[in-house]
């Protein structure tokens, strides 16, 4: 069986997805030929018609956005559905998103990358639920993984007398560092040895304590993960959630948000806080203060191992065998 992947270049979880599944799938006796969107002129949406080929036995788009591409439709055509955000401002945006609906119709099966975007999914169109499999994101556990905070620290010059919270976001709204930002100022309420790290792209956070590192390449980010003391989430809408699973991989405790994807990821309701209730920033500030002082999570660690990219590349190919075996039985 051979599969033929299209991968969007994208960053983020996606962009882990579409790396390390087919490299995992591969190792599973599988064919594996991927088709990465080039970046520049010849990334355009003309030429990627053009560009993503259909010489497997199942086409899989690595994320909903490359379902519009499956005109005609490849023979077996799967698709991956990372989440199906409504916060959408443009006309081009609302152009595309009414082409995902539609397309993803013709997928012989979607891939939700949790029970919470598969809800979505069945909200929002019209796809049968038993033409819908969930299999999560999974996560690098030979590299996400403890190490030693002492060392990890000194590769960010980071204090080793502080207490760290850590915030992995953008700057998009929906990921809500206002809350974060507030919580922060509430434990310093309580304590004066803790800082707050801001990664990731887009705005910074400004305050006394807060220091803002922006990108942080792949390879050192669980070494960002190891020199925290706990994880702050404050998300109003994930499709899975990957610095929660990256960072539970670290053996970090988190605190989150529960909304959306998010429990479905930390699998115990002690971590998680209603961020519509009107005291959430204290529930933040107390669950982070009662954190602070574990060294390790070793049941996030375990947890983590579920999520193993090759325990997801198992799951995904007995879908590719489903599939393929059944539309050739019906054509027999």
């Amino acid at each position: 069986m051979r599969i033929c992947y299209w991968t969007s270049n994208a960053v983020g979880g996606a962009g882990k997805y579409e790396l390390y599944l087919p490299r995992c799938v591969s190792k599973l006796h599988v064919d594996v030929n991927v088709y990465k969107r080039p970046k520049g002129f010849f990334g355009n949406p003309i030429l990627l018609k053009l560009f993503y080929k259909t010489n497997g036995d199942i086409v899989h788009a690595t994320t909903q956005t490359l379902s519009i591409y499956a005109n005609p439709k490849p023979r077996r055509f799967i698709v991956t559905v990372h989440d199906m955000l409504t916060l959408h401002r443009s006309m081009q945006s609302k152009v595309k998103r009414f082409l995902i609906k539609k397309f993803l119709n013709k997928a012989d099966k979607i891939i939700a990358v949790s029970e919470f975007t598969k809800r979505e999914i069945l909200n929002q169109t019209n796809v049968p639920e038993d033409n819908i499999e969930i299999v999560p994101m999974g996560v690098d556990i030979s590299r996400y993984r403890p190490l030693n905070k002492n060392y990890s620290r000194s590769i960010f010059n980071l204090d080793l007398g502080c207490k760290y919270i850590l915030v992995v976001a953008s700057n998009a709204s929906y990921k809500r560092t206002d809350i974060a930002l507030a919580v922060f100022n509430e434990i310093k309420k309580y304590r004066d040895d803790v800082k707050l790290i801001k990664a990731g792209y887009g705005q910074q956070l400004q305050g006394e304590g807060i220091i803002n590192v922006g990108f942080v390449p792949e390879s050192k980010m669980p070494y960002l993960y190891n020199a925290s003391d706990v994880l702050l989430h404050t998300s109003e809408y994930e499709g899975f959630g990957m610095p929660i699973l990256e960072a539970m991989a670290c053996g970090i405790p988190v605190v989150c948000s529960k909304k959306a994807s998010i429990p479905e990821v930390v699998g115990s309701r002690k971590y998680l806080v209603d961020i519509d209730s009107t005291d959430c920033i204290k529930q933040f500030a107390w669950k982070i203060l009662d954190n602070l002082e574990r060294k390790r999570d070793l049941k996030f660690v375990m947890r983590a191992r579920n999520f193993s990219w090759d325990n997801i590349a198992k799951r995904t190919v007995k879908i590719y065998e489903r599939v393929y075996d059944s539309i050739h039985a019906s054509r027999e």
